[in-house]
């Protein structure tokens, strides 16, 4: 059915991609997988395209300490080559970048509109990330963003979130929190 046809094109996709070996691309089908399992009805073709023309750079410019950042304008996932020997859990980084790519559209990352739900959509990412695939290792990418939008959640519901996050609807987020009664 549609289950096998979307993973196996993300697959020849990913195998493709002259910019990513072998090893990186399986690594990443793996964690496609898991999300797919937990998420089934969200849509990858925006992913799938995506995967066509990933590139992976390692670079020492990043403006802040983070680990890795996705630009969802040029379709590459950086890493930071000052942080990656740190103590990260791998797993847990890449789940979060794949999300990101999975709700990257051509203006935005998930509901964050305008750069106006920057720290809600990273806490809700790294939620996703951590209920997926955990985290093993002791540094979190976003830990206070993380507090923060699981007090949102407890106001909207997580499957509001949900919603908003893989539709890119930031007003349908901030109109569930009108309707609970938050000042705007």
């Amino acid at each position: 059915g549609d289950y096998m046809d979307i993973m196996d094109n993300i697959k020849a996709s990913l195998q493709e991609n002259k910019n990513i070996s072998k090893e990186v691309g399986d690594g990443i089908f793996e964690l496609i997988v898991i999300f797919h399992n937990n998420f089934p009805t969200v849509n990858l073709e925006n992913l799938n395209k995506r995967l066509k023309t990933l590139k992976i750079e390692k670079t020492s410019k990043f403006e802040k300490s983070h680990i890795s950042n996705y630009s969802f304008k040029k379709n590459i996932l950086y890493f930071n080559t000052d942080e990656i020997n740190k103590d990260y859990d791998v797993k847990h980084v890449m789940m979060f970048e794949i999300l990101n790519i999975i709700t990257a559209t051509d203006n935005q990352v998930g509901f964050n509109t305008d750069n106006r739900f920057l720290a809600l959509n990273v806490g809700f990412t790294e939620i996703i990330a951590n209920y997926l695939v955990g985290n093993n290792k002791e540094l979190l990418l976003y830990p206070d963003e993380a507090i923060m939008t699981n007090l949102i959640i407890t106001i909207v519901g997580f499957e509001n979130m949900l919603y908003a996050y893989f539709n890119n609807d930031s007003k349908f987020l901030l109109n569930k929190l009108v309707e609970k009664g938050v000042k705007m």
